[in-house]
């Protein structure tokens, strides 16, 4: 396996990416597949998962061979350590090497920075890819990714639990704590909320562990948008589409009474 990555959007985006899942696992598992890329960890208290799919037609250049193995797994915060000495001028390149112990990450080619060369322990990890709901959600909501980060960076004043309140009539988002609560009513009308679908007649009240949303939304900078599926005891699914068939999914379980 090896990919390139020369598009300096992208590859702010890829660091964004990998730069924020030390939050949320210490493992990343990554599927080598004919079409691309698909990754997948979790949390240890077993309630956040997220799920990233890079296309090969994302990358500058991707490269799969029969013999490359199915999956690998890295370190979450070594690979951040390593991503944070990129610098934009430079192109991205990564593979295994011959016997599928380390992965090589180059970064080269810059015009004012000096190439360097990284090589990261592979682990074993038995996991298996685990399947995202794919039936129709009971409300679906896209946002802007600045306003409901905005919001989540506001309710962090209360950090425990994140309610909705939501019905055909109404958005609201409330945040308690020991040390009180916040409310925010959205308008159906506000042009920051640019979809939203709901079941008739539905009513969902449901709450999410806040300290989670706010490591969700810190993914924010890979879209100008952010959707959201909310239905009756399942998880919160937030999606970040980042093109060329490609996208960042974080699953939340809700918290119970």
């Amino acid at each position: 396996m090896k990919f390139t990555i020369e598009d300096s959007k992208k590859a702010a985006k890829f660091d964004v990416l990998f730069g924020n899942l030390p939050g949320l696992t210490n493992l990343v598992k990554i599927y080598i597949e004919e079409g691309g890329l698909h990754m997948q960890g979790m949390d240890s208290s077993l309630v956040c998962l997220f799920d990233a799919v890079l296309a090969a037609s994302w990358f500058t250049t991707y490269e799969r061979e029969e013999d490359d193995p199915q999956h690998i797994s890295v370190p979450a915060r070594i690979f951040q350590k390593v991503l944070s000495t990129y610098r934009p001028d430079q192109n991205i390149e990564i593979s295994i090497d011959g016997d599928d112990s380390k992965l090589m990450m180059d970064f080269k080619d810059g015009e004012k920075t000096c190439d360097k060369y990284f090589e990261l322990p592979l682990v074993d990890d038995g996991r298996d890819l685990l399947n995202i709901p794919t039936e129709d959600s009971e409300i679906d909501m896209v946002i802007t990714s600045k306003k409901l980060t905005d919001l989540v960076s506001q309710f962090e004043i209360f950090d425990q639990t994140l309610s909705f309140d939501m019905s055909e009539e109404k958005v609201l988002m409330s945040a308690s704590g020991d040390d009180g609560s916040m409310t925010a009513k959205l308008s159906l009308e506000d042009s920051q909320l640019i979809d939203y679908a709901i079941v008739e007649d539905l009513t969902l009240k449901v709450s999410f562990a806040l300290r989670y949303i706010k490591l969700m939304t810190a993914f924010n900078k890979l879209s100008e948008e952010v959707k959201l599926e909310l239905s009756t005891d399942k998880p919160l699914i937030m999606t970040y589409e980042i093109g060329d068939d490609s996208n960042l999914k974080l699953l939340l379980a809700p918290k119970l009474d």
